[in-house]
């Protein structure tokens, strides 16, 4: 069988779409992940099995491909996890397909099917509302961060476990639906949240990554240089 289901990624600040196929054929057992993986995405796939196994699923003793599209850019980091995971079950039978309509799913997973934050939401969940997407699947821990783009329907789990019973066809996504009702916007201008100073600047602490940029415009700074950002 075969399914689809829309993750992402940042290449530089911008968020992209990245579409997670996965097909479940008939052959000798063994995973291939294609697309340009990096050696993160590559180990993905025994994040996902083990997560499966531990989560009471089962995970097919069969062929199994999985895409990440567009084939030409290079897939890096582990925020393609729970999609990967998602497909899997979807594509076996376990999980119902139509559950992760229009939603983009992100999200890495422990050996026992928690889901660990990942970097670079807010601009994976910003790119996904131009898109027309509006649901989010995400990891807890991203869930205030997503909550930063308006109009946006986000639901948010701590463990595999919470996409589904295995034993049953049935999920409420209003079990994880993400309320901000009530929780403090984060300005990160106002000397607190991500980061600030008393002078109400933001600083390279608000910044995740971009280390070589941060240390270029930190020598430029230091020298004096001139410093051209593209």
């Amino acid at each position: 069988m075969y399914t689809q289901i829309c993750s992402g990624s940042v290449y530089g600040v911008e968020g992209r779409m990245i579409a997670v196929e996965v097909d479940i054929s008939s052959g000798l057992p063994q995973v291939n992940v294609v697309g340009l993986p990096d050696p993160a995405v590559r180990e993905s796939v025994e994040r996902v099995r083990a997560a499966v196994k531990n989560c009471g699923f089962a995970f097919p003793m069969e062929r199994i491909t999985v895409n990440l599209a567009p084939a030409d850019l290079r897939k890096e980091g582990t925020a393609f996890d729970l999609a990967i995971a998602a497909g899997v079950l979807a594509a076996s039978g376990q999980l119902r397909s139509a559950l992760f309509q229009d939603f983009l799913v992100l999200g890495e997973l422990a050996l026992n099917g928690e889901l660990r934050a990942v970097p670079g939401v807010l601009a994976m969940v910003e790119q996904a509302k131009q898109r027309g997407i509006s649901k989010v699947l995400l990891p807890r821990g991203n869930a205030a961060e997503a909550a930063c783009i308006e109009g946006m329907e986000l639901f948010a789990a701590s463990h595999l476990r919470e996409l589904g019973d295995p034993k049953s066809d049935r999920q409420s996504w209003e079990a994880l639906r993400y309320d901000s009702a009530g929780i403090a916007e984060l300005d990160p201008y106002a000397g607190g949240g991500y980061g600030g100073n008393a002078a109400g600047h933001g600083d390279f602490g608000d910044v995740l990554g971009q280390h070589h940029a941060k240390r270029a415009l930190l020598i430029a700074a230091a020298g004096s240089h001139n410093v051209l950002v593209m």
